[in-house]
């Protein structure tokens, strides 16, 4: 079944999360089949054979397909409800930055990591109004409390799969794969999991880091994607983050957008 908000002209098929999808713009169609294939576990890269996909207002939402639903190594739980899966990224204006997805270079910590590793779903930064993702000026400029109120579930534990740290990386096209970490437990006694508006400041915050760096650095690689305004290229006013990709045991990938639109080719 496809579904459809009254103000979209034509109906958006779930097939379309491979080609309209924020992770699919990030990752490409190919990648990001084989990124659903690791999360889902359906044991068959035809993964929307085994679930059920469907489009409403904006986003993807999965489901297991009871006729087909096979019970194989343990993924992302699903239970009987609908999980969100992506958002369509023509819903808000301007270009999603292209990134190859990271994934561990040894075939040992491959294996371990992520062939073996239970991934979690990306996470989303939605405000209150249901835009999907904040400026990073916003993400940095904001207090705490401010970006808790606008945040979709600010004040909600973000899900980072358990561990006490891991690692936000960044694969700008025409840059050196970059990495920060970060705690993923509060500093109380307790030491519960980080919120969902702690985790959005510390992407922001690593993006931020990774601009300033970069801006910082004479090179200037042949991309359409230079960053610093010195160069000409790409500055943090035009920035925005939509969310983080769980690519690993111990990284995430944020999901970035500009606020131009940049023409360019996937290669």
């Amino acid at each position: 079944m496809t579904m459809t908000s009254n103000l979209e002209q034509t109906p958006v098929l779930p097939d379309d999360i491979l080609v309209d999808g924020f992770i699919t713009q990030t990752f490409n169609p190919g990648d990001t089949n084989t990124y659903f294939t690791l999360l889902l576990r359906p044991g068959t890269p035809n993964f929307l054979h085994f679930y059920e996909i469907q489009y409403w207002l904006g986003a993807w939402y999965i489901r297991y397909n009871p006729h087909f639903m096979r019970p194989l190594s343990p993924g992302t739980p699903i239970q009987n409800g609908w999980v969100r899966l992506d958002f369509r990224a023509s819903t808000t204006p301007g270009t999603v930055l292209p990134q190859v997805r990271w994934f561990p270079e040894n075939p040992a910590d491959f294996r371990r990591f992520v062939i073996d590793a239970v991934l979690q779903f990306p996470i989303f930064f939605v405000n209150q109004t249901g835009v999907v993702g904040f400026h990073l000026e916003d993400i940095l400029q904001g207090s705490e409390q401010d970006l808790a109120r606008d945040l979709q579930n600010g004040n909600g534990q973000a899900p980072l799969g358990g561990r006490t740290t891991t690692h936000i990386r960044i694969n700008w096209p025409g840059y050196p794969t970059w990495r920060r970490q970060i705690p993923t437990q509060d500093e109380t006694h307790a030491h519960n999991p980080i919120t969902l508006t702690r985790f959005m400041r510390h992407v922001g915050t690593s993006v931020n880091n990774f601009l300033r760096l970069c801006e910082a650095n004479n090179h200037v690689p042949n991309t359409p994607w230079i960053i610093g305004q010195h160069h000409g290229g790409i500055t943090r006013r035009q920035v925005r983050v939509i969310g983080a990709v769980h690519v690993s045991a111990g990284s995430w990938q944020p999901i970035i957008q500009l606020t131009e639109y940049v023409i360019w080719t996937h290669t």
